[in-house]
C-alpha cells in the first residue's frame, strides 16, 4: 500500500523536471530551425507538387482528414507556409511563449513533412514526433498550478511518457547492437567509419587506430545496454554527463546534429529539478572556493544541508539560475 500511495503523491503533488522540460524544449526548437535553415532552399524539391516527396498523411490521420492535410503539397506556395508555421512554432519553444500552442502547430507541421517523404527521415526525427505527442501534456513554461490540479497529473504523466520513451530508445539499440557480430567483435566502428554517408571524411583515419575503434564500440552499446538501470542509480548523474559527451562526439565525427539535439535534450530532461539545485549549489561552492584561493582567504565551509534548497524552491529558483 506504502508504494502506491507514495506513487499517487508524486504523480499529484508537485510537476516534476520542470527544468528538464524547458530544455527540451529549447533543444526541439533548435534542432527544428536547423532542420528548416538547411532544407528551405530545396523545400519545393522536396514536398512540393512536382518534388520527389510521394508520401501521405492518410495512412494516419484517414482518408478525411489525411486528405485535408495533404491538400498542402498541392502547391509549392502551401509549402513555404507550413515551414513558417514550423518557424513560429519553433521559436516560441525556445523562448518559452504559450509553449503547449507551440508544441502544438509544430507538431502538425513536422508531422505533416515527415510523412510527405519518408525516406529522408532518420531515428532523431521519429523521436521528435513521439516527444512532441507527449509534451503536450506538460505544463505551459511558468504555468500556475496548485497540487492536486489534474493537469499536474497530465504533465507528471507526459514526463513518465518521455522518460520511458528515452529508456526505450537506448535500450532498444544497445540489444540491436548486441545482436551484431561486428559490435560483439568490437569493430563495428572500424567499418562506420569507412562509410563516407556516416562518418566525416576527416575521421577515417583515426578510426583505424585499434584502441580507438575498440572503446568506441564497446562504450556506446555498454552505455546503452545499462541506461535503465543506471538512471535509477546514484551513476545517474556522471552517466548523463557521459551521454551528453557521446552525443557530442557523433557531431563531431558524424555530422548528426539534430538527432544528437534532442538526445542531448532528452539526457538533460531526465535531471531532476532537486538534482539541479544540488549541481548549481556545488558549482557555486567550487566558484566560490576558486575565488577565495585566488584571493588568499579561506573560503568558507557550507553544510550539505545548505546546499539543496527545499524540493518546492528548486523550480523558481533554479529558472532565474540556470535556464536563462
Amino acid at each position: 500500500m506504502r508504494p502506491f500511495c507514495k506513487a499517487w503523491r508524486w504523480l499529484a503533488d508537485d510537476p516534476h523536471q520542470l527544468i528538464g522540460v524547458r530544455i527540451l524544449q529549447i533543444a526541439i526548437g533548435a534542432l527544428l530551425l536547423f532542420r528548416i535553415y538547411t532544407e528551405l532552399p530545396f523545400a519545393t524539391f522536396l514536398w512540393g507538387p512536382n518534388g520527389i516527396g510521394w508520401g501521405s498523411t492518410k495512412s494516419v490521420l484517414g482518408p478525411v482528414l489525411g486528405s485535408a492535410f495533404d491538400s498542402t503539397f498541392t502547391a509549392n506556395t502551401y509549402i513555404y507556409y507550413l515551414l513558417l508555421v514550423m518557424v513560429i512554432g519553433s521559436i516560441c519553444l525556445l523562448i518559452g511563449y504559450h509553449t503547449r500552442f507551440a508544441t502544438l502547430i509544430t507538431l502538425i507541421s513536422f508531422f505533416i513533412l515527415y510523412e510527405r517523404l519518408p525516406e529522408i527521415n532518420d531515428g532523431g526525427d521519429n523521436l521528435t514526433v513521439l516527444v512532441l505527442i507527449y509534451m503536450l501534456l506538460l505544463l505551459p513554461h511558468r504555468a500556475k498550478f496548485s497540487p492536486g490540479q489534474f493537469r499536474v497529473w497530465l504533465h507528471n504523466i507526459g514526463v513518465l511518457a518521455i522518460t520511458f520513451q528515452a529508456i526505450v530508445v537506448y535500450f532498444t539499440s544497445g540489444l540491436a547492437k548486441a545482436d551484431g557480430d561486428w559490435w560483439q567483435q568490437g569493430v563495428a566502428m572500424y567499418y562506420i567509419s569507412q562509410v563516407q554517408w556516416f562518418v566525416l571524411p576527416s575521421m577515417h583515419t583515426m578510426f583505424t587506430n585499434p584502441w580507438i575503434v575498440t572503446l568506441s564500440t564497446y562504450g556506446p552499446m555498454c552505455y546503452q545496454l545499462l541506461f535503465p538501470v543506471a538512471i535509477i542509480s546514484r551513476l545517474k548523474i556522471p552517466f548523463i554527463v557521459f551521454g551528453v559527451g557521446l552525443h557530442v562526439g557523433i557531431v563531431v565525427l558524424m555530422g548528426m546534429i539534430p538527432f544528437s539535439t534532442v538526445m542531448i535534450g532528452l539526457e538533460l530532461f531526465l535531471i531532476s529539478d532537486q538534482e539541479y539545485a544540488w549541481l548549481w549549489s556545488r558549482t557555486c561552492l567550487v566558484v566560490e572556493k576558486l575565488g577565495g584561493l585566488k584571493n588568499g582567504s579561506t573560503p568558507q565551509r557550507v553544510p550539505y544541508e545548505e546546499m539543496m534548497p527545499p524540493s518546492h524552491d528548486c523550480p523558481k529558483q533554479l529558472e532565474d539560475n540556470v535556464v536563462y
